[in-house]
């Protein structure tokens, strides 16, 4: 018969065998990206967001950089990507934030150095509103944590995503707020193009060259703050980290643009496989050979030195690129005046001409029936508006509103934006064939190299325009020519019908989706699918498994 103090041991044991088997059931989430599901290669998408780490020496460091004893909490808040989100609160009451990098940001180690330093110029030489850093570690072997990691102080607020679609007139001041942010980007030219480090965190020889641009002057940042490798995911993406390549800082546009063509070269020469001519995802026959897409990027180089714009929109300059709603952080009610704004990695030091872009949050792309007209015009409501229900009405109206802060953001550059509205006014056959070169040059073998072949041949018509009385660089054979154009009909059908479909299923880019919507879209997906036309849509059904995706190419 088992005494009473065995039964209560016993007890006492199963309740601690409960709470571990419960904690490291928590702690297994931790690790896995479970915040949506993919319809197509779910499995290798989901590998390449696993990061394992040691949750409690996590904890440990974050109590001390709070000024606390112990963590009482540590939730996942939120996961993208390239990193995980976890809020976790301590016993003196203090909240902190940890970001830890997923394998998908390569190499951590300079991406996470990077960024911190990145912030903390942002902080506290531009003045913006950025969090507090409290404690890094860039080395995982260096940290008892097990993996690079950023704690920073909370932000209070909510994303402006919450509220922005509910502005009314605080909408057009909210706009003027972020292209105030936007200027102090242009105050201040740097030396070279690449990324931000703490001084300490470059080599030496980087260490002696100077910070800003000769005649920029001194601040408190120029001893403290240097140029090194360029952070970009384009230039590092999958086996790319793998290339022993030049990534920087490179003195002028033309260095970096060359380099970023030469990094896809390589990789191209050394991983891309040769496609078989049966392979339902070859796009065109540009798409068999690696050697097809090296040779299109080689004429893209011979192009390149005459697209680039003058050297006062070509300097580089520090810049948040990726503006949209969950990266901007404002008062949960009242004035909607910004309180953070968050998610550094991988902005870098670029030309101007690359960087300056229009936030995500404020580009229209709302309903066509609101007529956006060029130049500082403010937007009309459908000449039938009246026709329309109460409901629809609502609706418009709502979008009208969307357009007319784009329109007001769009002044605020006319007015208080000299740089932007240089950007934005230059030759469009010049400065935009040259942005999507960049930003193409590293996609080729996932996007089809008919669309770098269309890009060329577009500037060869532009040609006049862009270079007076010089000859076109690059020569094409004829049958080349003619039969991209039969291959560019078919897929301009092709990617038309993969829009519509992604439209229709409601997924984002990959074929991501949300847990709760994942059984009726699988379903709904698996019965598109068996009704797909290949002939008649330009090609293969494009979410199963097998399909292209950009981790990988």
């Amino acid at each position: 018969m088992i005494s009473r103090k065995a039964a209560r041991m016993s007890q006492q044991l199963s309740r601690c065998v409960a709470t571990l088997t419960r904690l490291s059931s928590e702690h297994e989430s931790f690790f896995h990206y479970n915040s949506g599901r993919w319809l197509y290669n779910e499995r290798q998408q989901l590998a390449a967001r696993e990061v394992q780490f040691n949750v409690d020496a996590l904890k440990q460091v974050a109590a001390s950089a709070a000024g606390a004893k112990r963590c009482v909490s540590m939730v996942k808040s939120n996961e993208g990507s390239f990193n995980r989100i976890f809020t976790l609160k301590f016993d003196n009451g203090s909240e902190v934030i940890a970001k830890i990098p997923c394998p998908l940001v390569t190499p951590q180690h300079i991406c996470t150095a990077s960024e911190v330093a990145t912030m903390e110029y942002a902080r506290t030489i531009l003045g913006l509103p950025i969090p507090k850093v409290l404690d890094w570690s860039a080395r995982a072997d260096g940290t008892s944590v097990g993996v690079e990691y950023i704690l920073m102080e909370k932000i209070e607020g909510v994303e402006l995503s919450h509220r922005y679609k509910n502005f009314r007139e605080e909408g057009i001041n909210f706009v003027y707020q972020v292209n105030s942010i936007e200027q102090s980007f242009v105050s201040r030219r740097f030396s070279q193009i690449g990324s931000l480090y703490f001084k300490e965190d470059v080599e030496p020889a980087l260490q002696a060259r100077p910070l800003y641009a000769e005649g920029e002057g001194v601040d408190d940042a120029s001893e403290r703050f240097r140029i090194g490798p360029y952070v970009d995911w384009s230039v590092w993406r999958g086996a790319r980290a793998d290339l022993a390549l030049d990534r920087g800082p490179w003195s002028d546009a033309l260095s970096f643009v060359q380099a970023i063509i030469n990094i896809q070269q390589a990789w191209l020469k050394r991983f891309a496989p040769v496609r078989s001519a049966n392979d339902v995802f070859s796009f065109s026959g540009l798409d068999t050979s690696p050697d097809i897409h090296v040779r299109l990027l080689d004429q893209v180089l011979a192009l390149t030195p005459y697209l680039l714009p003058p050297d006062n929109l070509s300097f580089p300059v520090l810049w948040h690129t990726d503006l949209h709603g969950g990266n901007i952080m404002i008062k949960a009610e009242g004035a909607p005046d910004i309180t953070g704004i968050i998610d550094w990695q991988g902005m870098s030091v670029a030309p101007l001409f690359i960087q300056c872009v229009y936030p995500k949050f404020v580009k229209y792309t709302g309903d066509d029936r609101i007529v956006l007209p060029p130049g500082l015009k403010l937007p009309e409501l459908p000449p039938d508006f009246d026709q329309y229900s109460e409901d629809e009405q609502t609706f418009i109206k709502g979008q009208y509103r969307l357009a007319i802060f784009y329109k007001s953001y769009e002044a605020s550059i006319a007015y208080n934006g000299p740089h932007q509205l240089a950007i934005h006014g230059y030759p469009d056959s010049d400065i935009d064939h040259l942005k999507v070169f960049v930003g193409s040059s590293s996609r080729t073998w996932f996007d089809g190299a008919h669309h770098l072949f269309q890009y060329l041949l577009e500037v060869e018509e532009n040609w006049d325009e862009i270079a007076p009385g010089t000859a076109f660089p690059v020569c094409w054979h004829k049958q080349d020519i003619e039969q991209h154009y039969r291959d560019y009909a078919r897929l301009e059908v092709y990617d038309d019908c993969a829009s519509r479909l992604m439209n229709e299923l409601q997924i984002e880019g990959n074929g991501w989706v949300s847990n709760e919507r994942y059984g009726e879209v699988r379903a709904k997906c698996d019965e598109l699918q068996r009704s797909w036309d290949v002939d008649k849509n330009g090609g293969p059904f494009p979410f199963q498994d097998g399909a292209p995706f950009d981790i990988l190419s």
